[in-house]
């Protein structure tokens, strides 16, 4: 049974996704969490032809792990093939700024200061549109999105003073920056957004980019209380993962009178 497509999406005259590496992917999730997952490699030009190629898998995918996909023909693809109750697209962007927002909680959380009181810079924040309302949605009091084109009015060094953490998503900086989470990092998430996806849990996107924060939120808070304290992140092979990130956002999508 496929059940999660890990699909690879590429434009013409760009390299394919090397189908070995998508493979790997689906074989981590299998072996670790148990998760059915299959790998695809795609070519679409545009969001209209990814879509139509989403459609085209087997039967048998449940949703789809999109990754490769430039962010706004993933956002929008996701969208279309969406609509009118279709297949349930997760976007590596999604993955990528939850496993980020969790490293930026547990950086500050080992620097004793509390999210309301932390000061965090997203350096290149254009490169990951999500992370900056993720990390607004996470509690953290102060947060500043910096792009290359406001180098020359607002440089970063002064940007950046006294910042609790500075997350580097165009993993361009160095130092004490947080980069993008690696290939297998972004992966984390997925156990359990598969899982509240089967439950019907997860709300369909319509036309918001952030139809779905709380759940975002929830799965970010859940992979920092699974962080063992020499890590930043925790690992796929962790076997509360699933479990803890589906009661995560379970918690989170819970009527207020019944939390």
């Amino acid at each position: 049974m496929t059940g999660l497509a890990v699909v690879g999406d590429s434009a013409p005259g760009e390299p394919e996704p090397p189908l070995a590496l998508l493979s790997a992917d689906a074989q981590a999730i299998r072996e670790h969490t148990g998760v059915p997952a299959s790998a695809f490699a795609v070519r679409s030009r545009n969001a209209g032809e990814l879509s139509v190629a989403l459609r085209s898998l087997p039967d048998e995918v449940e949703a789809v792990y999109l990754t490769g996909a430039d962010p706004a023909k993933a956002r929008a693809a996701q969208r279309d093939v969406a609509a009118g109750g279709g297949l349930p697209v997760i976007t590596e962007e999604e993955t990528a700024a939850i496993a980020m927002a969790a490293a930026v909680l547990v950086r500050s959380r080992r620097l004793h200061v509390a999210p309301f009181a932390a000061k965090v810079v997203v350096a290149g924040s254009d490169t990951m549109p999500l992370l900056v309302p993720l990390l607004v949605a996470s509690g953290i009091g102060e947060v500043l999105a910096w792009r290359r084109d406001d180098a020359a009015g607002y440089p970063l060094a002064e940007i950046a003073r006294n910042a609790t953490a500075v997350a580097d998503p165009a993993g361009e900086l160095g130092g004490s920056a947080l980069a993008a989470p690696e290939r297998s990092a972004r992966l984390l998430p997925l156990p359990g957004l598969f899982a509240a996806v089967r439950r019907g849990l997860v709300a369909r996107p319509v036309n918001d980019p952030l139809y779905q924060l709380d759940v975002h939120r929830a799965c970010a808070h859940a992979l920092t209380t699974l962080t063992p304290v020499d890590r930043l992140l925790p690992e796929l092979s962790d076997p509360d993962l699933a479990v803890r990130v589906l009661d995560a956002i379970e918690e989170a999508l819970r009527p207020r009178g019944r939390r």
